[in-house]
């Protein structure tokens, strides 16, 4: 049976041949069984070559960090949607634990019961007093160099495509910020690298929103106001971002944690 170290010391092989990460986790899979090393695992150690580290032997990687960056679990998710908890939490060095407040399989009661309060409410009002067309909203989203060619393929009847390995994590990317509402988008950003969204960054966000809707939606502005769903992240319910929402008159959907 092949050692940790045998395993890593293919793993840097593939990479230097140019083999990505999602290859060589199927190839080792393929030849030594299923499940020998995730593709998780095969990122992370990839990362460390990339960046001119070829020690094989484990670092003493301590005890798993016990919080989450937002951009960096967005990232590894959308990599790879099908990623398992464990996987997940391998690949961020956390706990099972930590991501479980982040990701939870289940809701308890009070979850369920403030969930069903909130659309219960919302459903009423828009019945009574119709709000979905003033509502604003905005997302995040990693976007990979990725300048691929694509073709379509000639099969068989019945023949399965062939499937393409995805992006490695390592891959330039940048994050885009974008507004919208239900007439189209009206206003996006990209995050210089390294940067990440604060309170004060989303402020002027906010402040470039507000005057491009008043170019493009005043009515909306200059009557009943517009009305705005985000999530809960910290930069969103900040003291300063609830002094800008107050400042230019905008009202926050609630919006249960889960």
């Amino acid at each position: 049976m092949l050692s940790k170290r045998d395993i890593r010391i293919i793993m840097l092989y593939e990479f230097k041949r140019g083999t990505n990460a999602t290859k060589t986790t199927q190839n080792i899979n393929e030849a030594f069984g299923e499940d020998v090393v995730s593709t998780s695992t095969v990122q992370r150690w990839f990362k460390k070559f990339n960046e001119g580290n070829e020690n094989l032997e484990n670092e003493d990687r301590g005890r798993p960090c016990s919080t989450v960056d937002n951009d960096e679990l967005r990232a590894v998710v959308e990599a790879d949607p099908r990623q398992t908890l464990g996987q997940l939490a391998e690949a961020l060095n956390v706990s099972t634990a930590t991501l479980d407040k982040w990701i939870p399989h289940e809701l308890n009661d009070y979850q369920k019961n403030r969930r069903f309060e909130i659309c219960s409410s919302l459903i009423l009002r828009n019945k009574n007093d119709p709000f979905l067309d003033r509502i604003v909203t905005c997302d995040e989203k990693w976007i990979l160099y990725d300048n691929r060619k694509r073709s379509g393929q000639w099969l068989d009847i019945n023949e399965a495509p062939k499937s393409f390995p995805k992006p490695q994590l390592n891959q330039k990317k940048v994050m885009v910020t974008v507004w919208w509402s239900a007439e189209g988008i009206i206003h996006y950003e990209f995050l210089k690298p390294g940067e990440t969204i604060t309170a004060e960054s989303y402020c002027q966000q906010i402040e470039e929103m507000h005057k491009k809707l008043c170019q493009k939606r005043p009515a909306l502005v200059n009557r009943k106001g517009p009305i705005l769903l985000h999530d809960n992240a910290r930069p969103h319910v900040s003291k300063k971002t609830l002094q800008k929402l107050g400042e230019l008159g905008y009202e926050t959907l609630p919006h249960p944690a889960y």
